[in-house]
């Protein structure tokens, strides 16, 4: 029996891109897919896009809650997700045909919980290459911090048995939240598959609210840095230089 991959993908405001991001999900050539879209009580047409997606499409699941921001959003996701794997993807987004099942086979040939790509599609990047090669947890949390990996939960893949360690998005980190979710995975896993195979398209929002960027959201990056820095299990005098350079250099103006 295949493996069942959700995929989770928060809707806000995202009228005029989400038709085009769930029918990219929708035409994945691996199709053993639970597709969960969580209206984050949008105000716009994004409500009434994803219900007529879901008629076309029995693998679609919409929750509508109220408004609570994106990582509510995707907590929502996670407690329903049935599947053995999960998968993100921003609502303005797109993916490539193959991209499930790139990802998956990252992680199952090369017997690792956590899948991550390095490359993606957008304005700035348009690298992409067939290198996959499997580093311990330590270093790929090394490689967050330095920014070798981007921080973003998208065009990554978990295995769902060890988030079942109640690992969720902490909701009052609203910048700086994927890496902290990230940095929290990798506290249960000895290592992870990287790819570098672009097949995510990060597409420019300006209003996104995932993209605006104050002198909050660096009070918030920072926070969340030194929460991750609480949440360690493995550590090593690499990772702590990494983190260092990622207060006093970079301060944290990514997910």
């Amino acid at each position: 029996m295949k493996k069942v991959v959700s995929v989770i993908i928060p809707v806000y405001n995202v009228e005029e891109f989400i038709f085009r991001t769930v029918e990219s999900v929708m035409n994945q050539d691996y199709k053993n897919i639970e597709i969960i879209l969580v209206d984050d009580g949008s105000p716009d047409n994004s409500a009434k896009i994803i219900n007529e997606l879901a008629k076309k499409d029995d693998r679609i699941t919409c929750v509508h809650k109220e408004n609570g921001g994106v990582l509510s959003a995707r907590n929502a996701g996670l407690r329903i997700a049935s599947g053995e794997y999960v998968t993100f993807i921003d609502g303005d987004d797109w993916v490539e045909p193959k991209y499930i099942s790139y990802l998956l086979n990252l992680v199952e040939s090369n017997k690792c919980e956590i899948g991550m790509n390095k490359n993606n599609y957008s304005d700035y990047n348009t690298k992409s290459n067939e290198e996959e090669y499997v580093v311990s947890a330590e270093k790929a949390i090394e490689w967050i911090y330095l920014g070798d990996i981007f921080v973003a939960v998208w065009n990554k893949i978990y295995s769902m048995q060890f988030l079942k360690n109640n690992i969720l998005f902490d909701e009052k980190i609203w910048y700086g939240e994927g890496m902290l979710f990230n940095i929290d995975c990798l506290q249960f896993v000895d290592s992870i598959a990287v790819g570098e195979k672009s097949v995510y398209h990060q597409v420019s929002n300006p209003n996104s609210a995932m993209r605006k960027f104050n002198v909050d959201s660096n009070l918030c990056g920072i926070r969340s840095l030194e929460i991750q820095k609480k949440h360690w299990r493995k550590s090593n005098p690499a990772i702590v230089d990494a983190w260092n350079y990622r207060v006093t250099v970079k301060g944290d103006r990514h997910h």
